[in-house]
């Protein structure tokens, strides 16, 4: 699988409505609202069901209620984007920027993979939703909010493909938290699996809530999760 890249470091404030131009073109669904490009003319209803086909599951597992539209800005390539977003790097391809909108490089932009872009296009939905739960959950702490991101979306990793796993050595939430460690994109599908499968969605919800007090929901302490999640790789996965 493609290395999964996202910048979701930090939550920034746009002031007013981001404007692309006379080429702006959008297309409404039931739950978003997608401004697009030409390059994206050929597809869009594609791109458009797709992101409607895992609004269901997303929202039912996460119950944040009542979720306002959502603004999903694409563009072209990441030179259009940065006209936007200055600061915004090179080596990455989106980010939710609030709890309603949406700026990514288009799925259609023939450096990147289509189908990997629209999964992370419903990952940046996912830290949508997550911010309508607690609007104080991005990235605190890191390991939870790319964590359900990844699992809602359906990122999973082969954990056998991973050598620091394969030698038993599961990084900590500490490591995963840090945003020079890029280990929370390849384990945080697992960490989320093993919440929902043994603890069941409504533990998934309370941790964004309370912002990922293990001792309050799972009443464990971090070194406690770590063991417990690695164990449930280990079993399902063979490793």
């Amino acid at each position: 699988m493609a290395r999964i890249v996202f910048f979701t470091g930090m939550l920034v404030a746009v002031i007013g409505c981001v404007s692309m131009g006379k080429a702006d073109r959008v297309y409404p669904t039931a739950h978003f609202k997608i401004h697009y490009t030409p390059l994206d003319d050929r597809n869009i209803k594609e791109i458009a069901d797709s992101l409607e086909a895992g609004y269901p599951k997303i929202t039912a597992d996460l119950q944040p209620g009542n979720v306002p539209v959502v603004d999903v800005y694409f563009y072209e390539n990441i030179a259009a984007l940065t006209k936007v977003f200055p600061d915004f790097p090179e080596w990455a391809v989106g980010q939710a920027i609030n709890a309603s909108e949406i700026h990514m490089i288009s799925p259609n932009d023939p450096r990147q993979d289509y189908h990997t872009m629209i999964r992370n296009t419903k990952h940046e939905f996912v830290h949508c939703v997550s911010l309508n739960i607690n609007s104080t959950i991005g990235n605190n702490p890191r390991w939870l909010w790319e964590a359900v991101a990844i699992y809602e979306a359906n990122f999973p990793w082969d954990p056998r493909m991973l050598p620091y796993l394969v030698d038993q050595a599961p990084p900590s939430l500490k490591e995963l938290n840090e945003f020079s460690s890029p280990r929370i994109y390849e384990v945080g599908y697992f960490i989320a699996q093993f919440i929902a499968e043994t603890h069941g969605t409504i533990a998934l919800r309370s941790l964004i809530r309370n912002n990922g007090n293990l001792k309050d929901t799972l009443k464990l302490t971090d070194d406690e999760f770590t063991r417990q999640w690695f164990a449930f790789v280990k079993k399902k996965h063979g490793i």
